[in-house]
This record gives structure tokens, sequence and C-alpha cells, in this order.
């Protein structure tokens, strides 16, 4: 799983808004993009040669010094926590966002090594719970979509669902560089999961649906202003994709949030929570907007309860309140007299 869906917005019909008119990034010369690789594989070839626990504290102290020389990132984390955790002394804030850091650099560094892990190795690191939950959506026959976040280590988390019944698509947005991306996507593949690319989401999780597959979405991040729904996420509009509940309602399939919690030195626990299904938005007698809403409402409470639940084990430099709801309009005529 990767960044967020605007994935399938498409589901009701027409190309998915995140096509239509967004210009298009120039490509990398390849002279890059081989550089980026060899870079990648040296990096990596390297913590491999050091004790798990010493590749870890080296990648936090790496991302701890990128992180300071983007100031940008460090204001956004600051503010996204100050904004949503407004009675937090900034001691503090500032505990919890160097915090972050540290479980997204060990996080990847999880992630890498488990190249080099079969598949027992792989679950014995990982504790699951609540697999019944699971089980359930997957027997009512409609397809299941996993929601979840950028919140631990969701990449461990989608190898491990996968390994639970039978593989998973997770929806994942290609990197710039398709060197790398191929890295990242054969890692994503080694246990038998088949990623599905954003780009070409709509039909591909239709699909998925009607054979009762199941498909990992991750919708806690931004979206421009056309693709967006707004519903409050920590007290605030967020700008969020209607892409899942689209489908969700047009196929009746079960929405199965799930979290992956770093537990310490490599482990993690797998959760799955209680199905959200279609019906609690309402039937025939609500507009299909307003059920859209509903859902996606659904979806960022569900997220948000998570979060709070260990705030440092989310991506906070990821500017989530970037895009702001439309001003409401002005009235200019004048009053007679």
């Amino acid at each position: 799983m990767s960044a967020p869906g605007e994935t399938a917005a498409a589901a009701a019909g027409g190309a998915p808004p995140a096509v239509r008119g967004r210009r298009k990034r120039r490509r990398r010369s390849l002279l890059r993009q081989r550089a980026e690789l060899m870079l990648f594989r040296l990096a990596t070839g390297g913590l491999a040669t050091l004790p798990r626990a010493a590749a870890r504290r080296a990648l936090r102290a790496a991302a701890k010094a990128v992180f300071f020389l983007i100031p940008s990132r460090r204001r956004i984390l600051v503010a996204n926590l100050t904004a949503a955790f407004p009675d937090k002394a900034p001691a503090e804030i500032a505990a919890i966002g160097e915090r972050s850091l540290e479980v997204f650099a060990s996080s990847l560094v999880d992630f890498l090594e488990t190249a080099r892990l079969s598949r027992e190795e792989l679950l014995g690191r990982v504790r699951v719970v609540g697999e019944e939950h699971l089980r359930a959506a997957r027997a009512r026959g409609k397809g299941v979509f996993l929601l979840s976040a950028h919140l631990g280590n969701w990449e461990v988390g989608a190898l491990v669902a996968g390994l639970l019944g039978e593989p998973i698509s997770p929806v994942a947005r290609p990197l710039d560089n398709p060197l790398l991306e191929q890295e990242l996507d054969s890692l994503r593949r080694r246990f038998g999961n088949r990623p599905i690319a954003k780009r070409e989401a709509a039909k591909e999780l239709l699909r998925a649906m009607s054979r009762n597959e199941t498909v990992a979405i991750l919708v806690d991040q931004n979206v421009l202003p056309r693709e967006a729904v707004f519903v409050p996420f920590f007290g605030r509009p967020a700008a969020t994709t209607p892409a899942l509940a689209r489908i969700h309602l047009k196929t009746g399939s079960a929405v199965v949030p799930v979290f992956t919690w770093p537990e310490g030195d490599g482990r993690y626990r797998l959760e799955f929570e209680t199905p959200i299904l279609a019906e609690e938005f309402g039937g025939p007698e609500v507009e299909r907007d307003e059920r859209v809403r509903r859902a996606t409402a659904r979806y960022m409470e569900v997220t948000e309860a998570a979060i709070r639940k260990d705030p440092a084990a989310w991506l906070w430099i990821h500017d989530r309140w970037k895009t702001k709801p439309p001003s409401p309009p002005s009235s200019t005529a004048r009053a007679p007299g």
C-alpha cells in the first residue's frame, strides 16, 4: 500500500479525476533513474550488512538528518500536531514528532528486510488480532476493502494480510522512478500479493469486488479540490477521496479497518476491526452524494481514532490539510435604498 487512493473515482463512470486536468510531471532522465537505483541498492546493501538494531539506528539518524534539511516538512509536522492536539505542550509535540520519524525509518528497514525473510519468519514477527473480522467480511461474498493508513508499518501489514487465506491487492501509487518502482513492486509481490497501480485502479477494483477478492487501500492523505469530499479529521475539514465510498456503496462490499502497530524490536501487531457495511449509510431514501459523504466521514473517523491511540505511529510530515474547502459565495448585491 502506498499514498492515498484517489484511485477509483471512475467507479460511477468516467476517468479518475486525478487523470483529468492534472499537469504531467517531467519524466526523469534515464541517467538520473539509474543513479537513484544505484544509490538505493548501495544503501540497502549496506543496511543488510548491519545487525537489525544497528540498521534501524542508522536509518533513524539519516531520516532525522534529511528532515533537518527540509524546513518546510518540519513546519508541516509541528503545525499538524499542534492543531490536532491543542492541549499538548510544545515539548510533548516535539517528542511525538521525533518519535514519528523514528517509527517511519524503522518501518522502512523492516520492510526492506522482508526480501530476506521466509513466510514463517515474517509471520513470526507480526501478531494478528481480529482475523475473524476479515473472515466474516470475506464470507459475505461481495469483496472486501481493507481500509488502512500511513500508520506503523502499512507495507509489512499488507504482506501479512496477504498470507491470511488468500493474497490481497494493495493499491499503490507508482514511484516517479520506474527502476525503483520495479524494486518496490517485487517486494510487494514477494508472498503472492498483486499490487494495483492507482492510475489503473477503477476497473480493477470493480473486477476484484465482483470476484470476492480483497483490496487494501489508504485514504488518509490530501487530494486536490476537484477530487475531494470534505469531512472532519482532527476537528478540521480534510479533503478526502470519495473513491472508496463510491465503490463500497456500488458493490455492497465490506470495508474492514486494519492497522499495523509497532510493538518494538521489529515486531508489529496487525489488528483488524469490525467491518463497515454499506447499509449503515442509508438506503434509496438518502441521496447518493450524502451517502458518499457519510461513508467517507466514517472512514476518517475510524482512522482518527486509530491515530489517537498512538499519535507517533502516523506520518505527520504529510500536508494533510493543504486543500481548503471552497469559500462560501459572498453577497455583493447592494441593499435597495
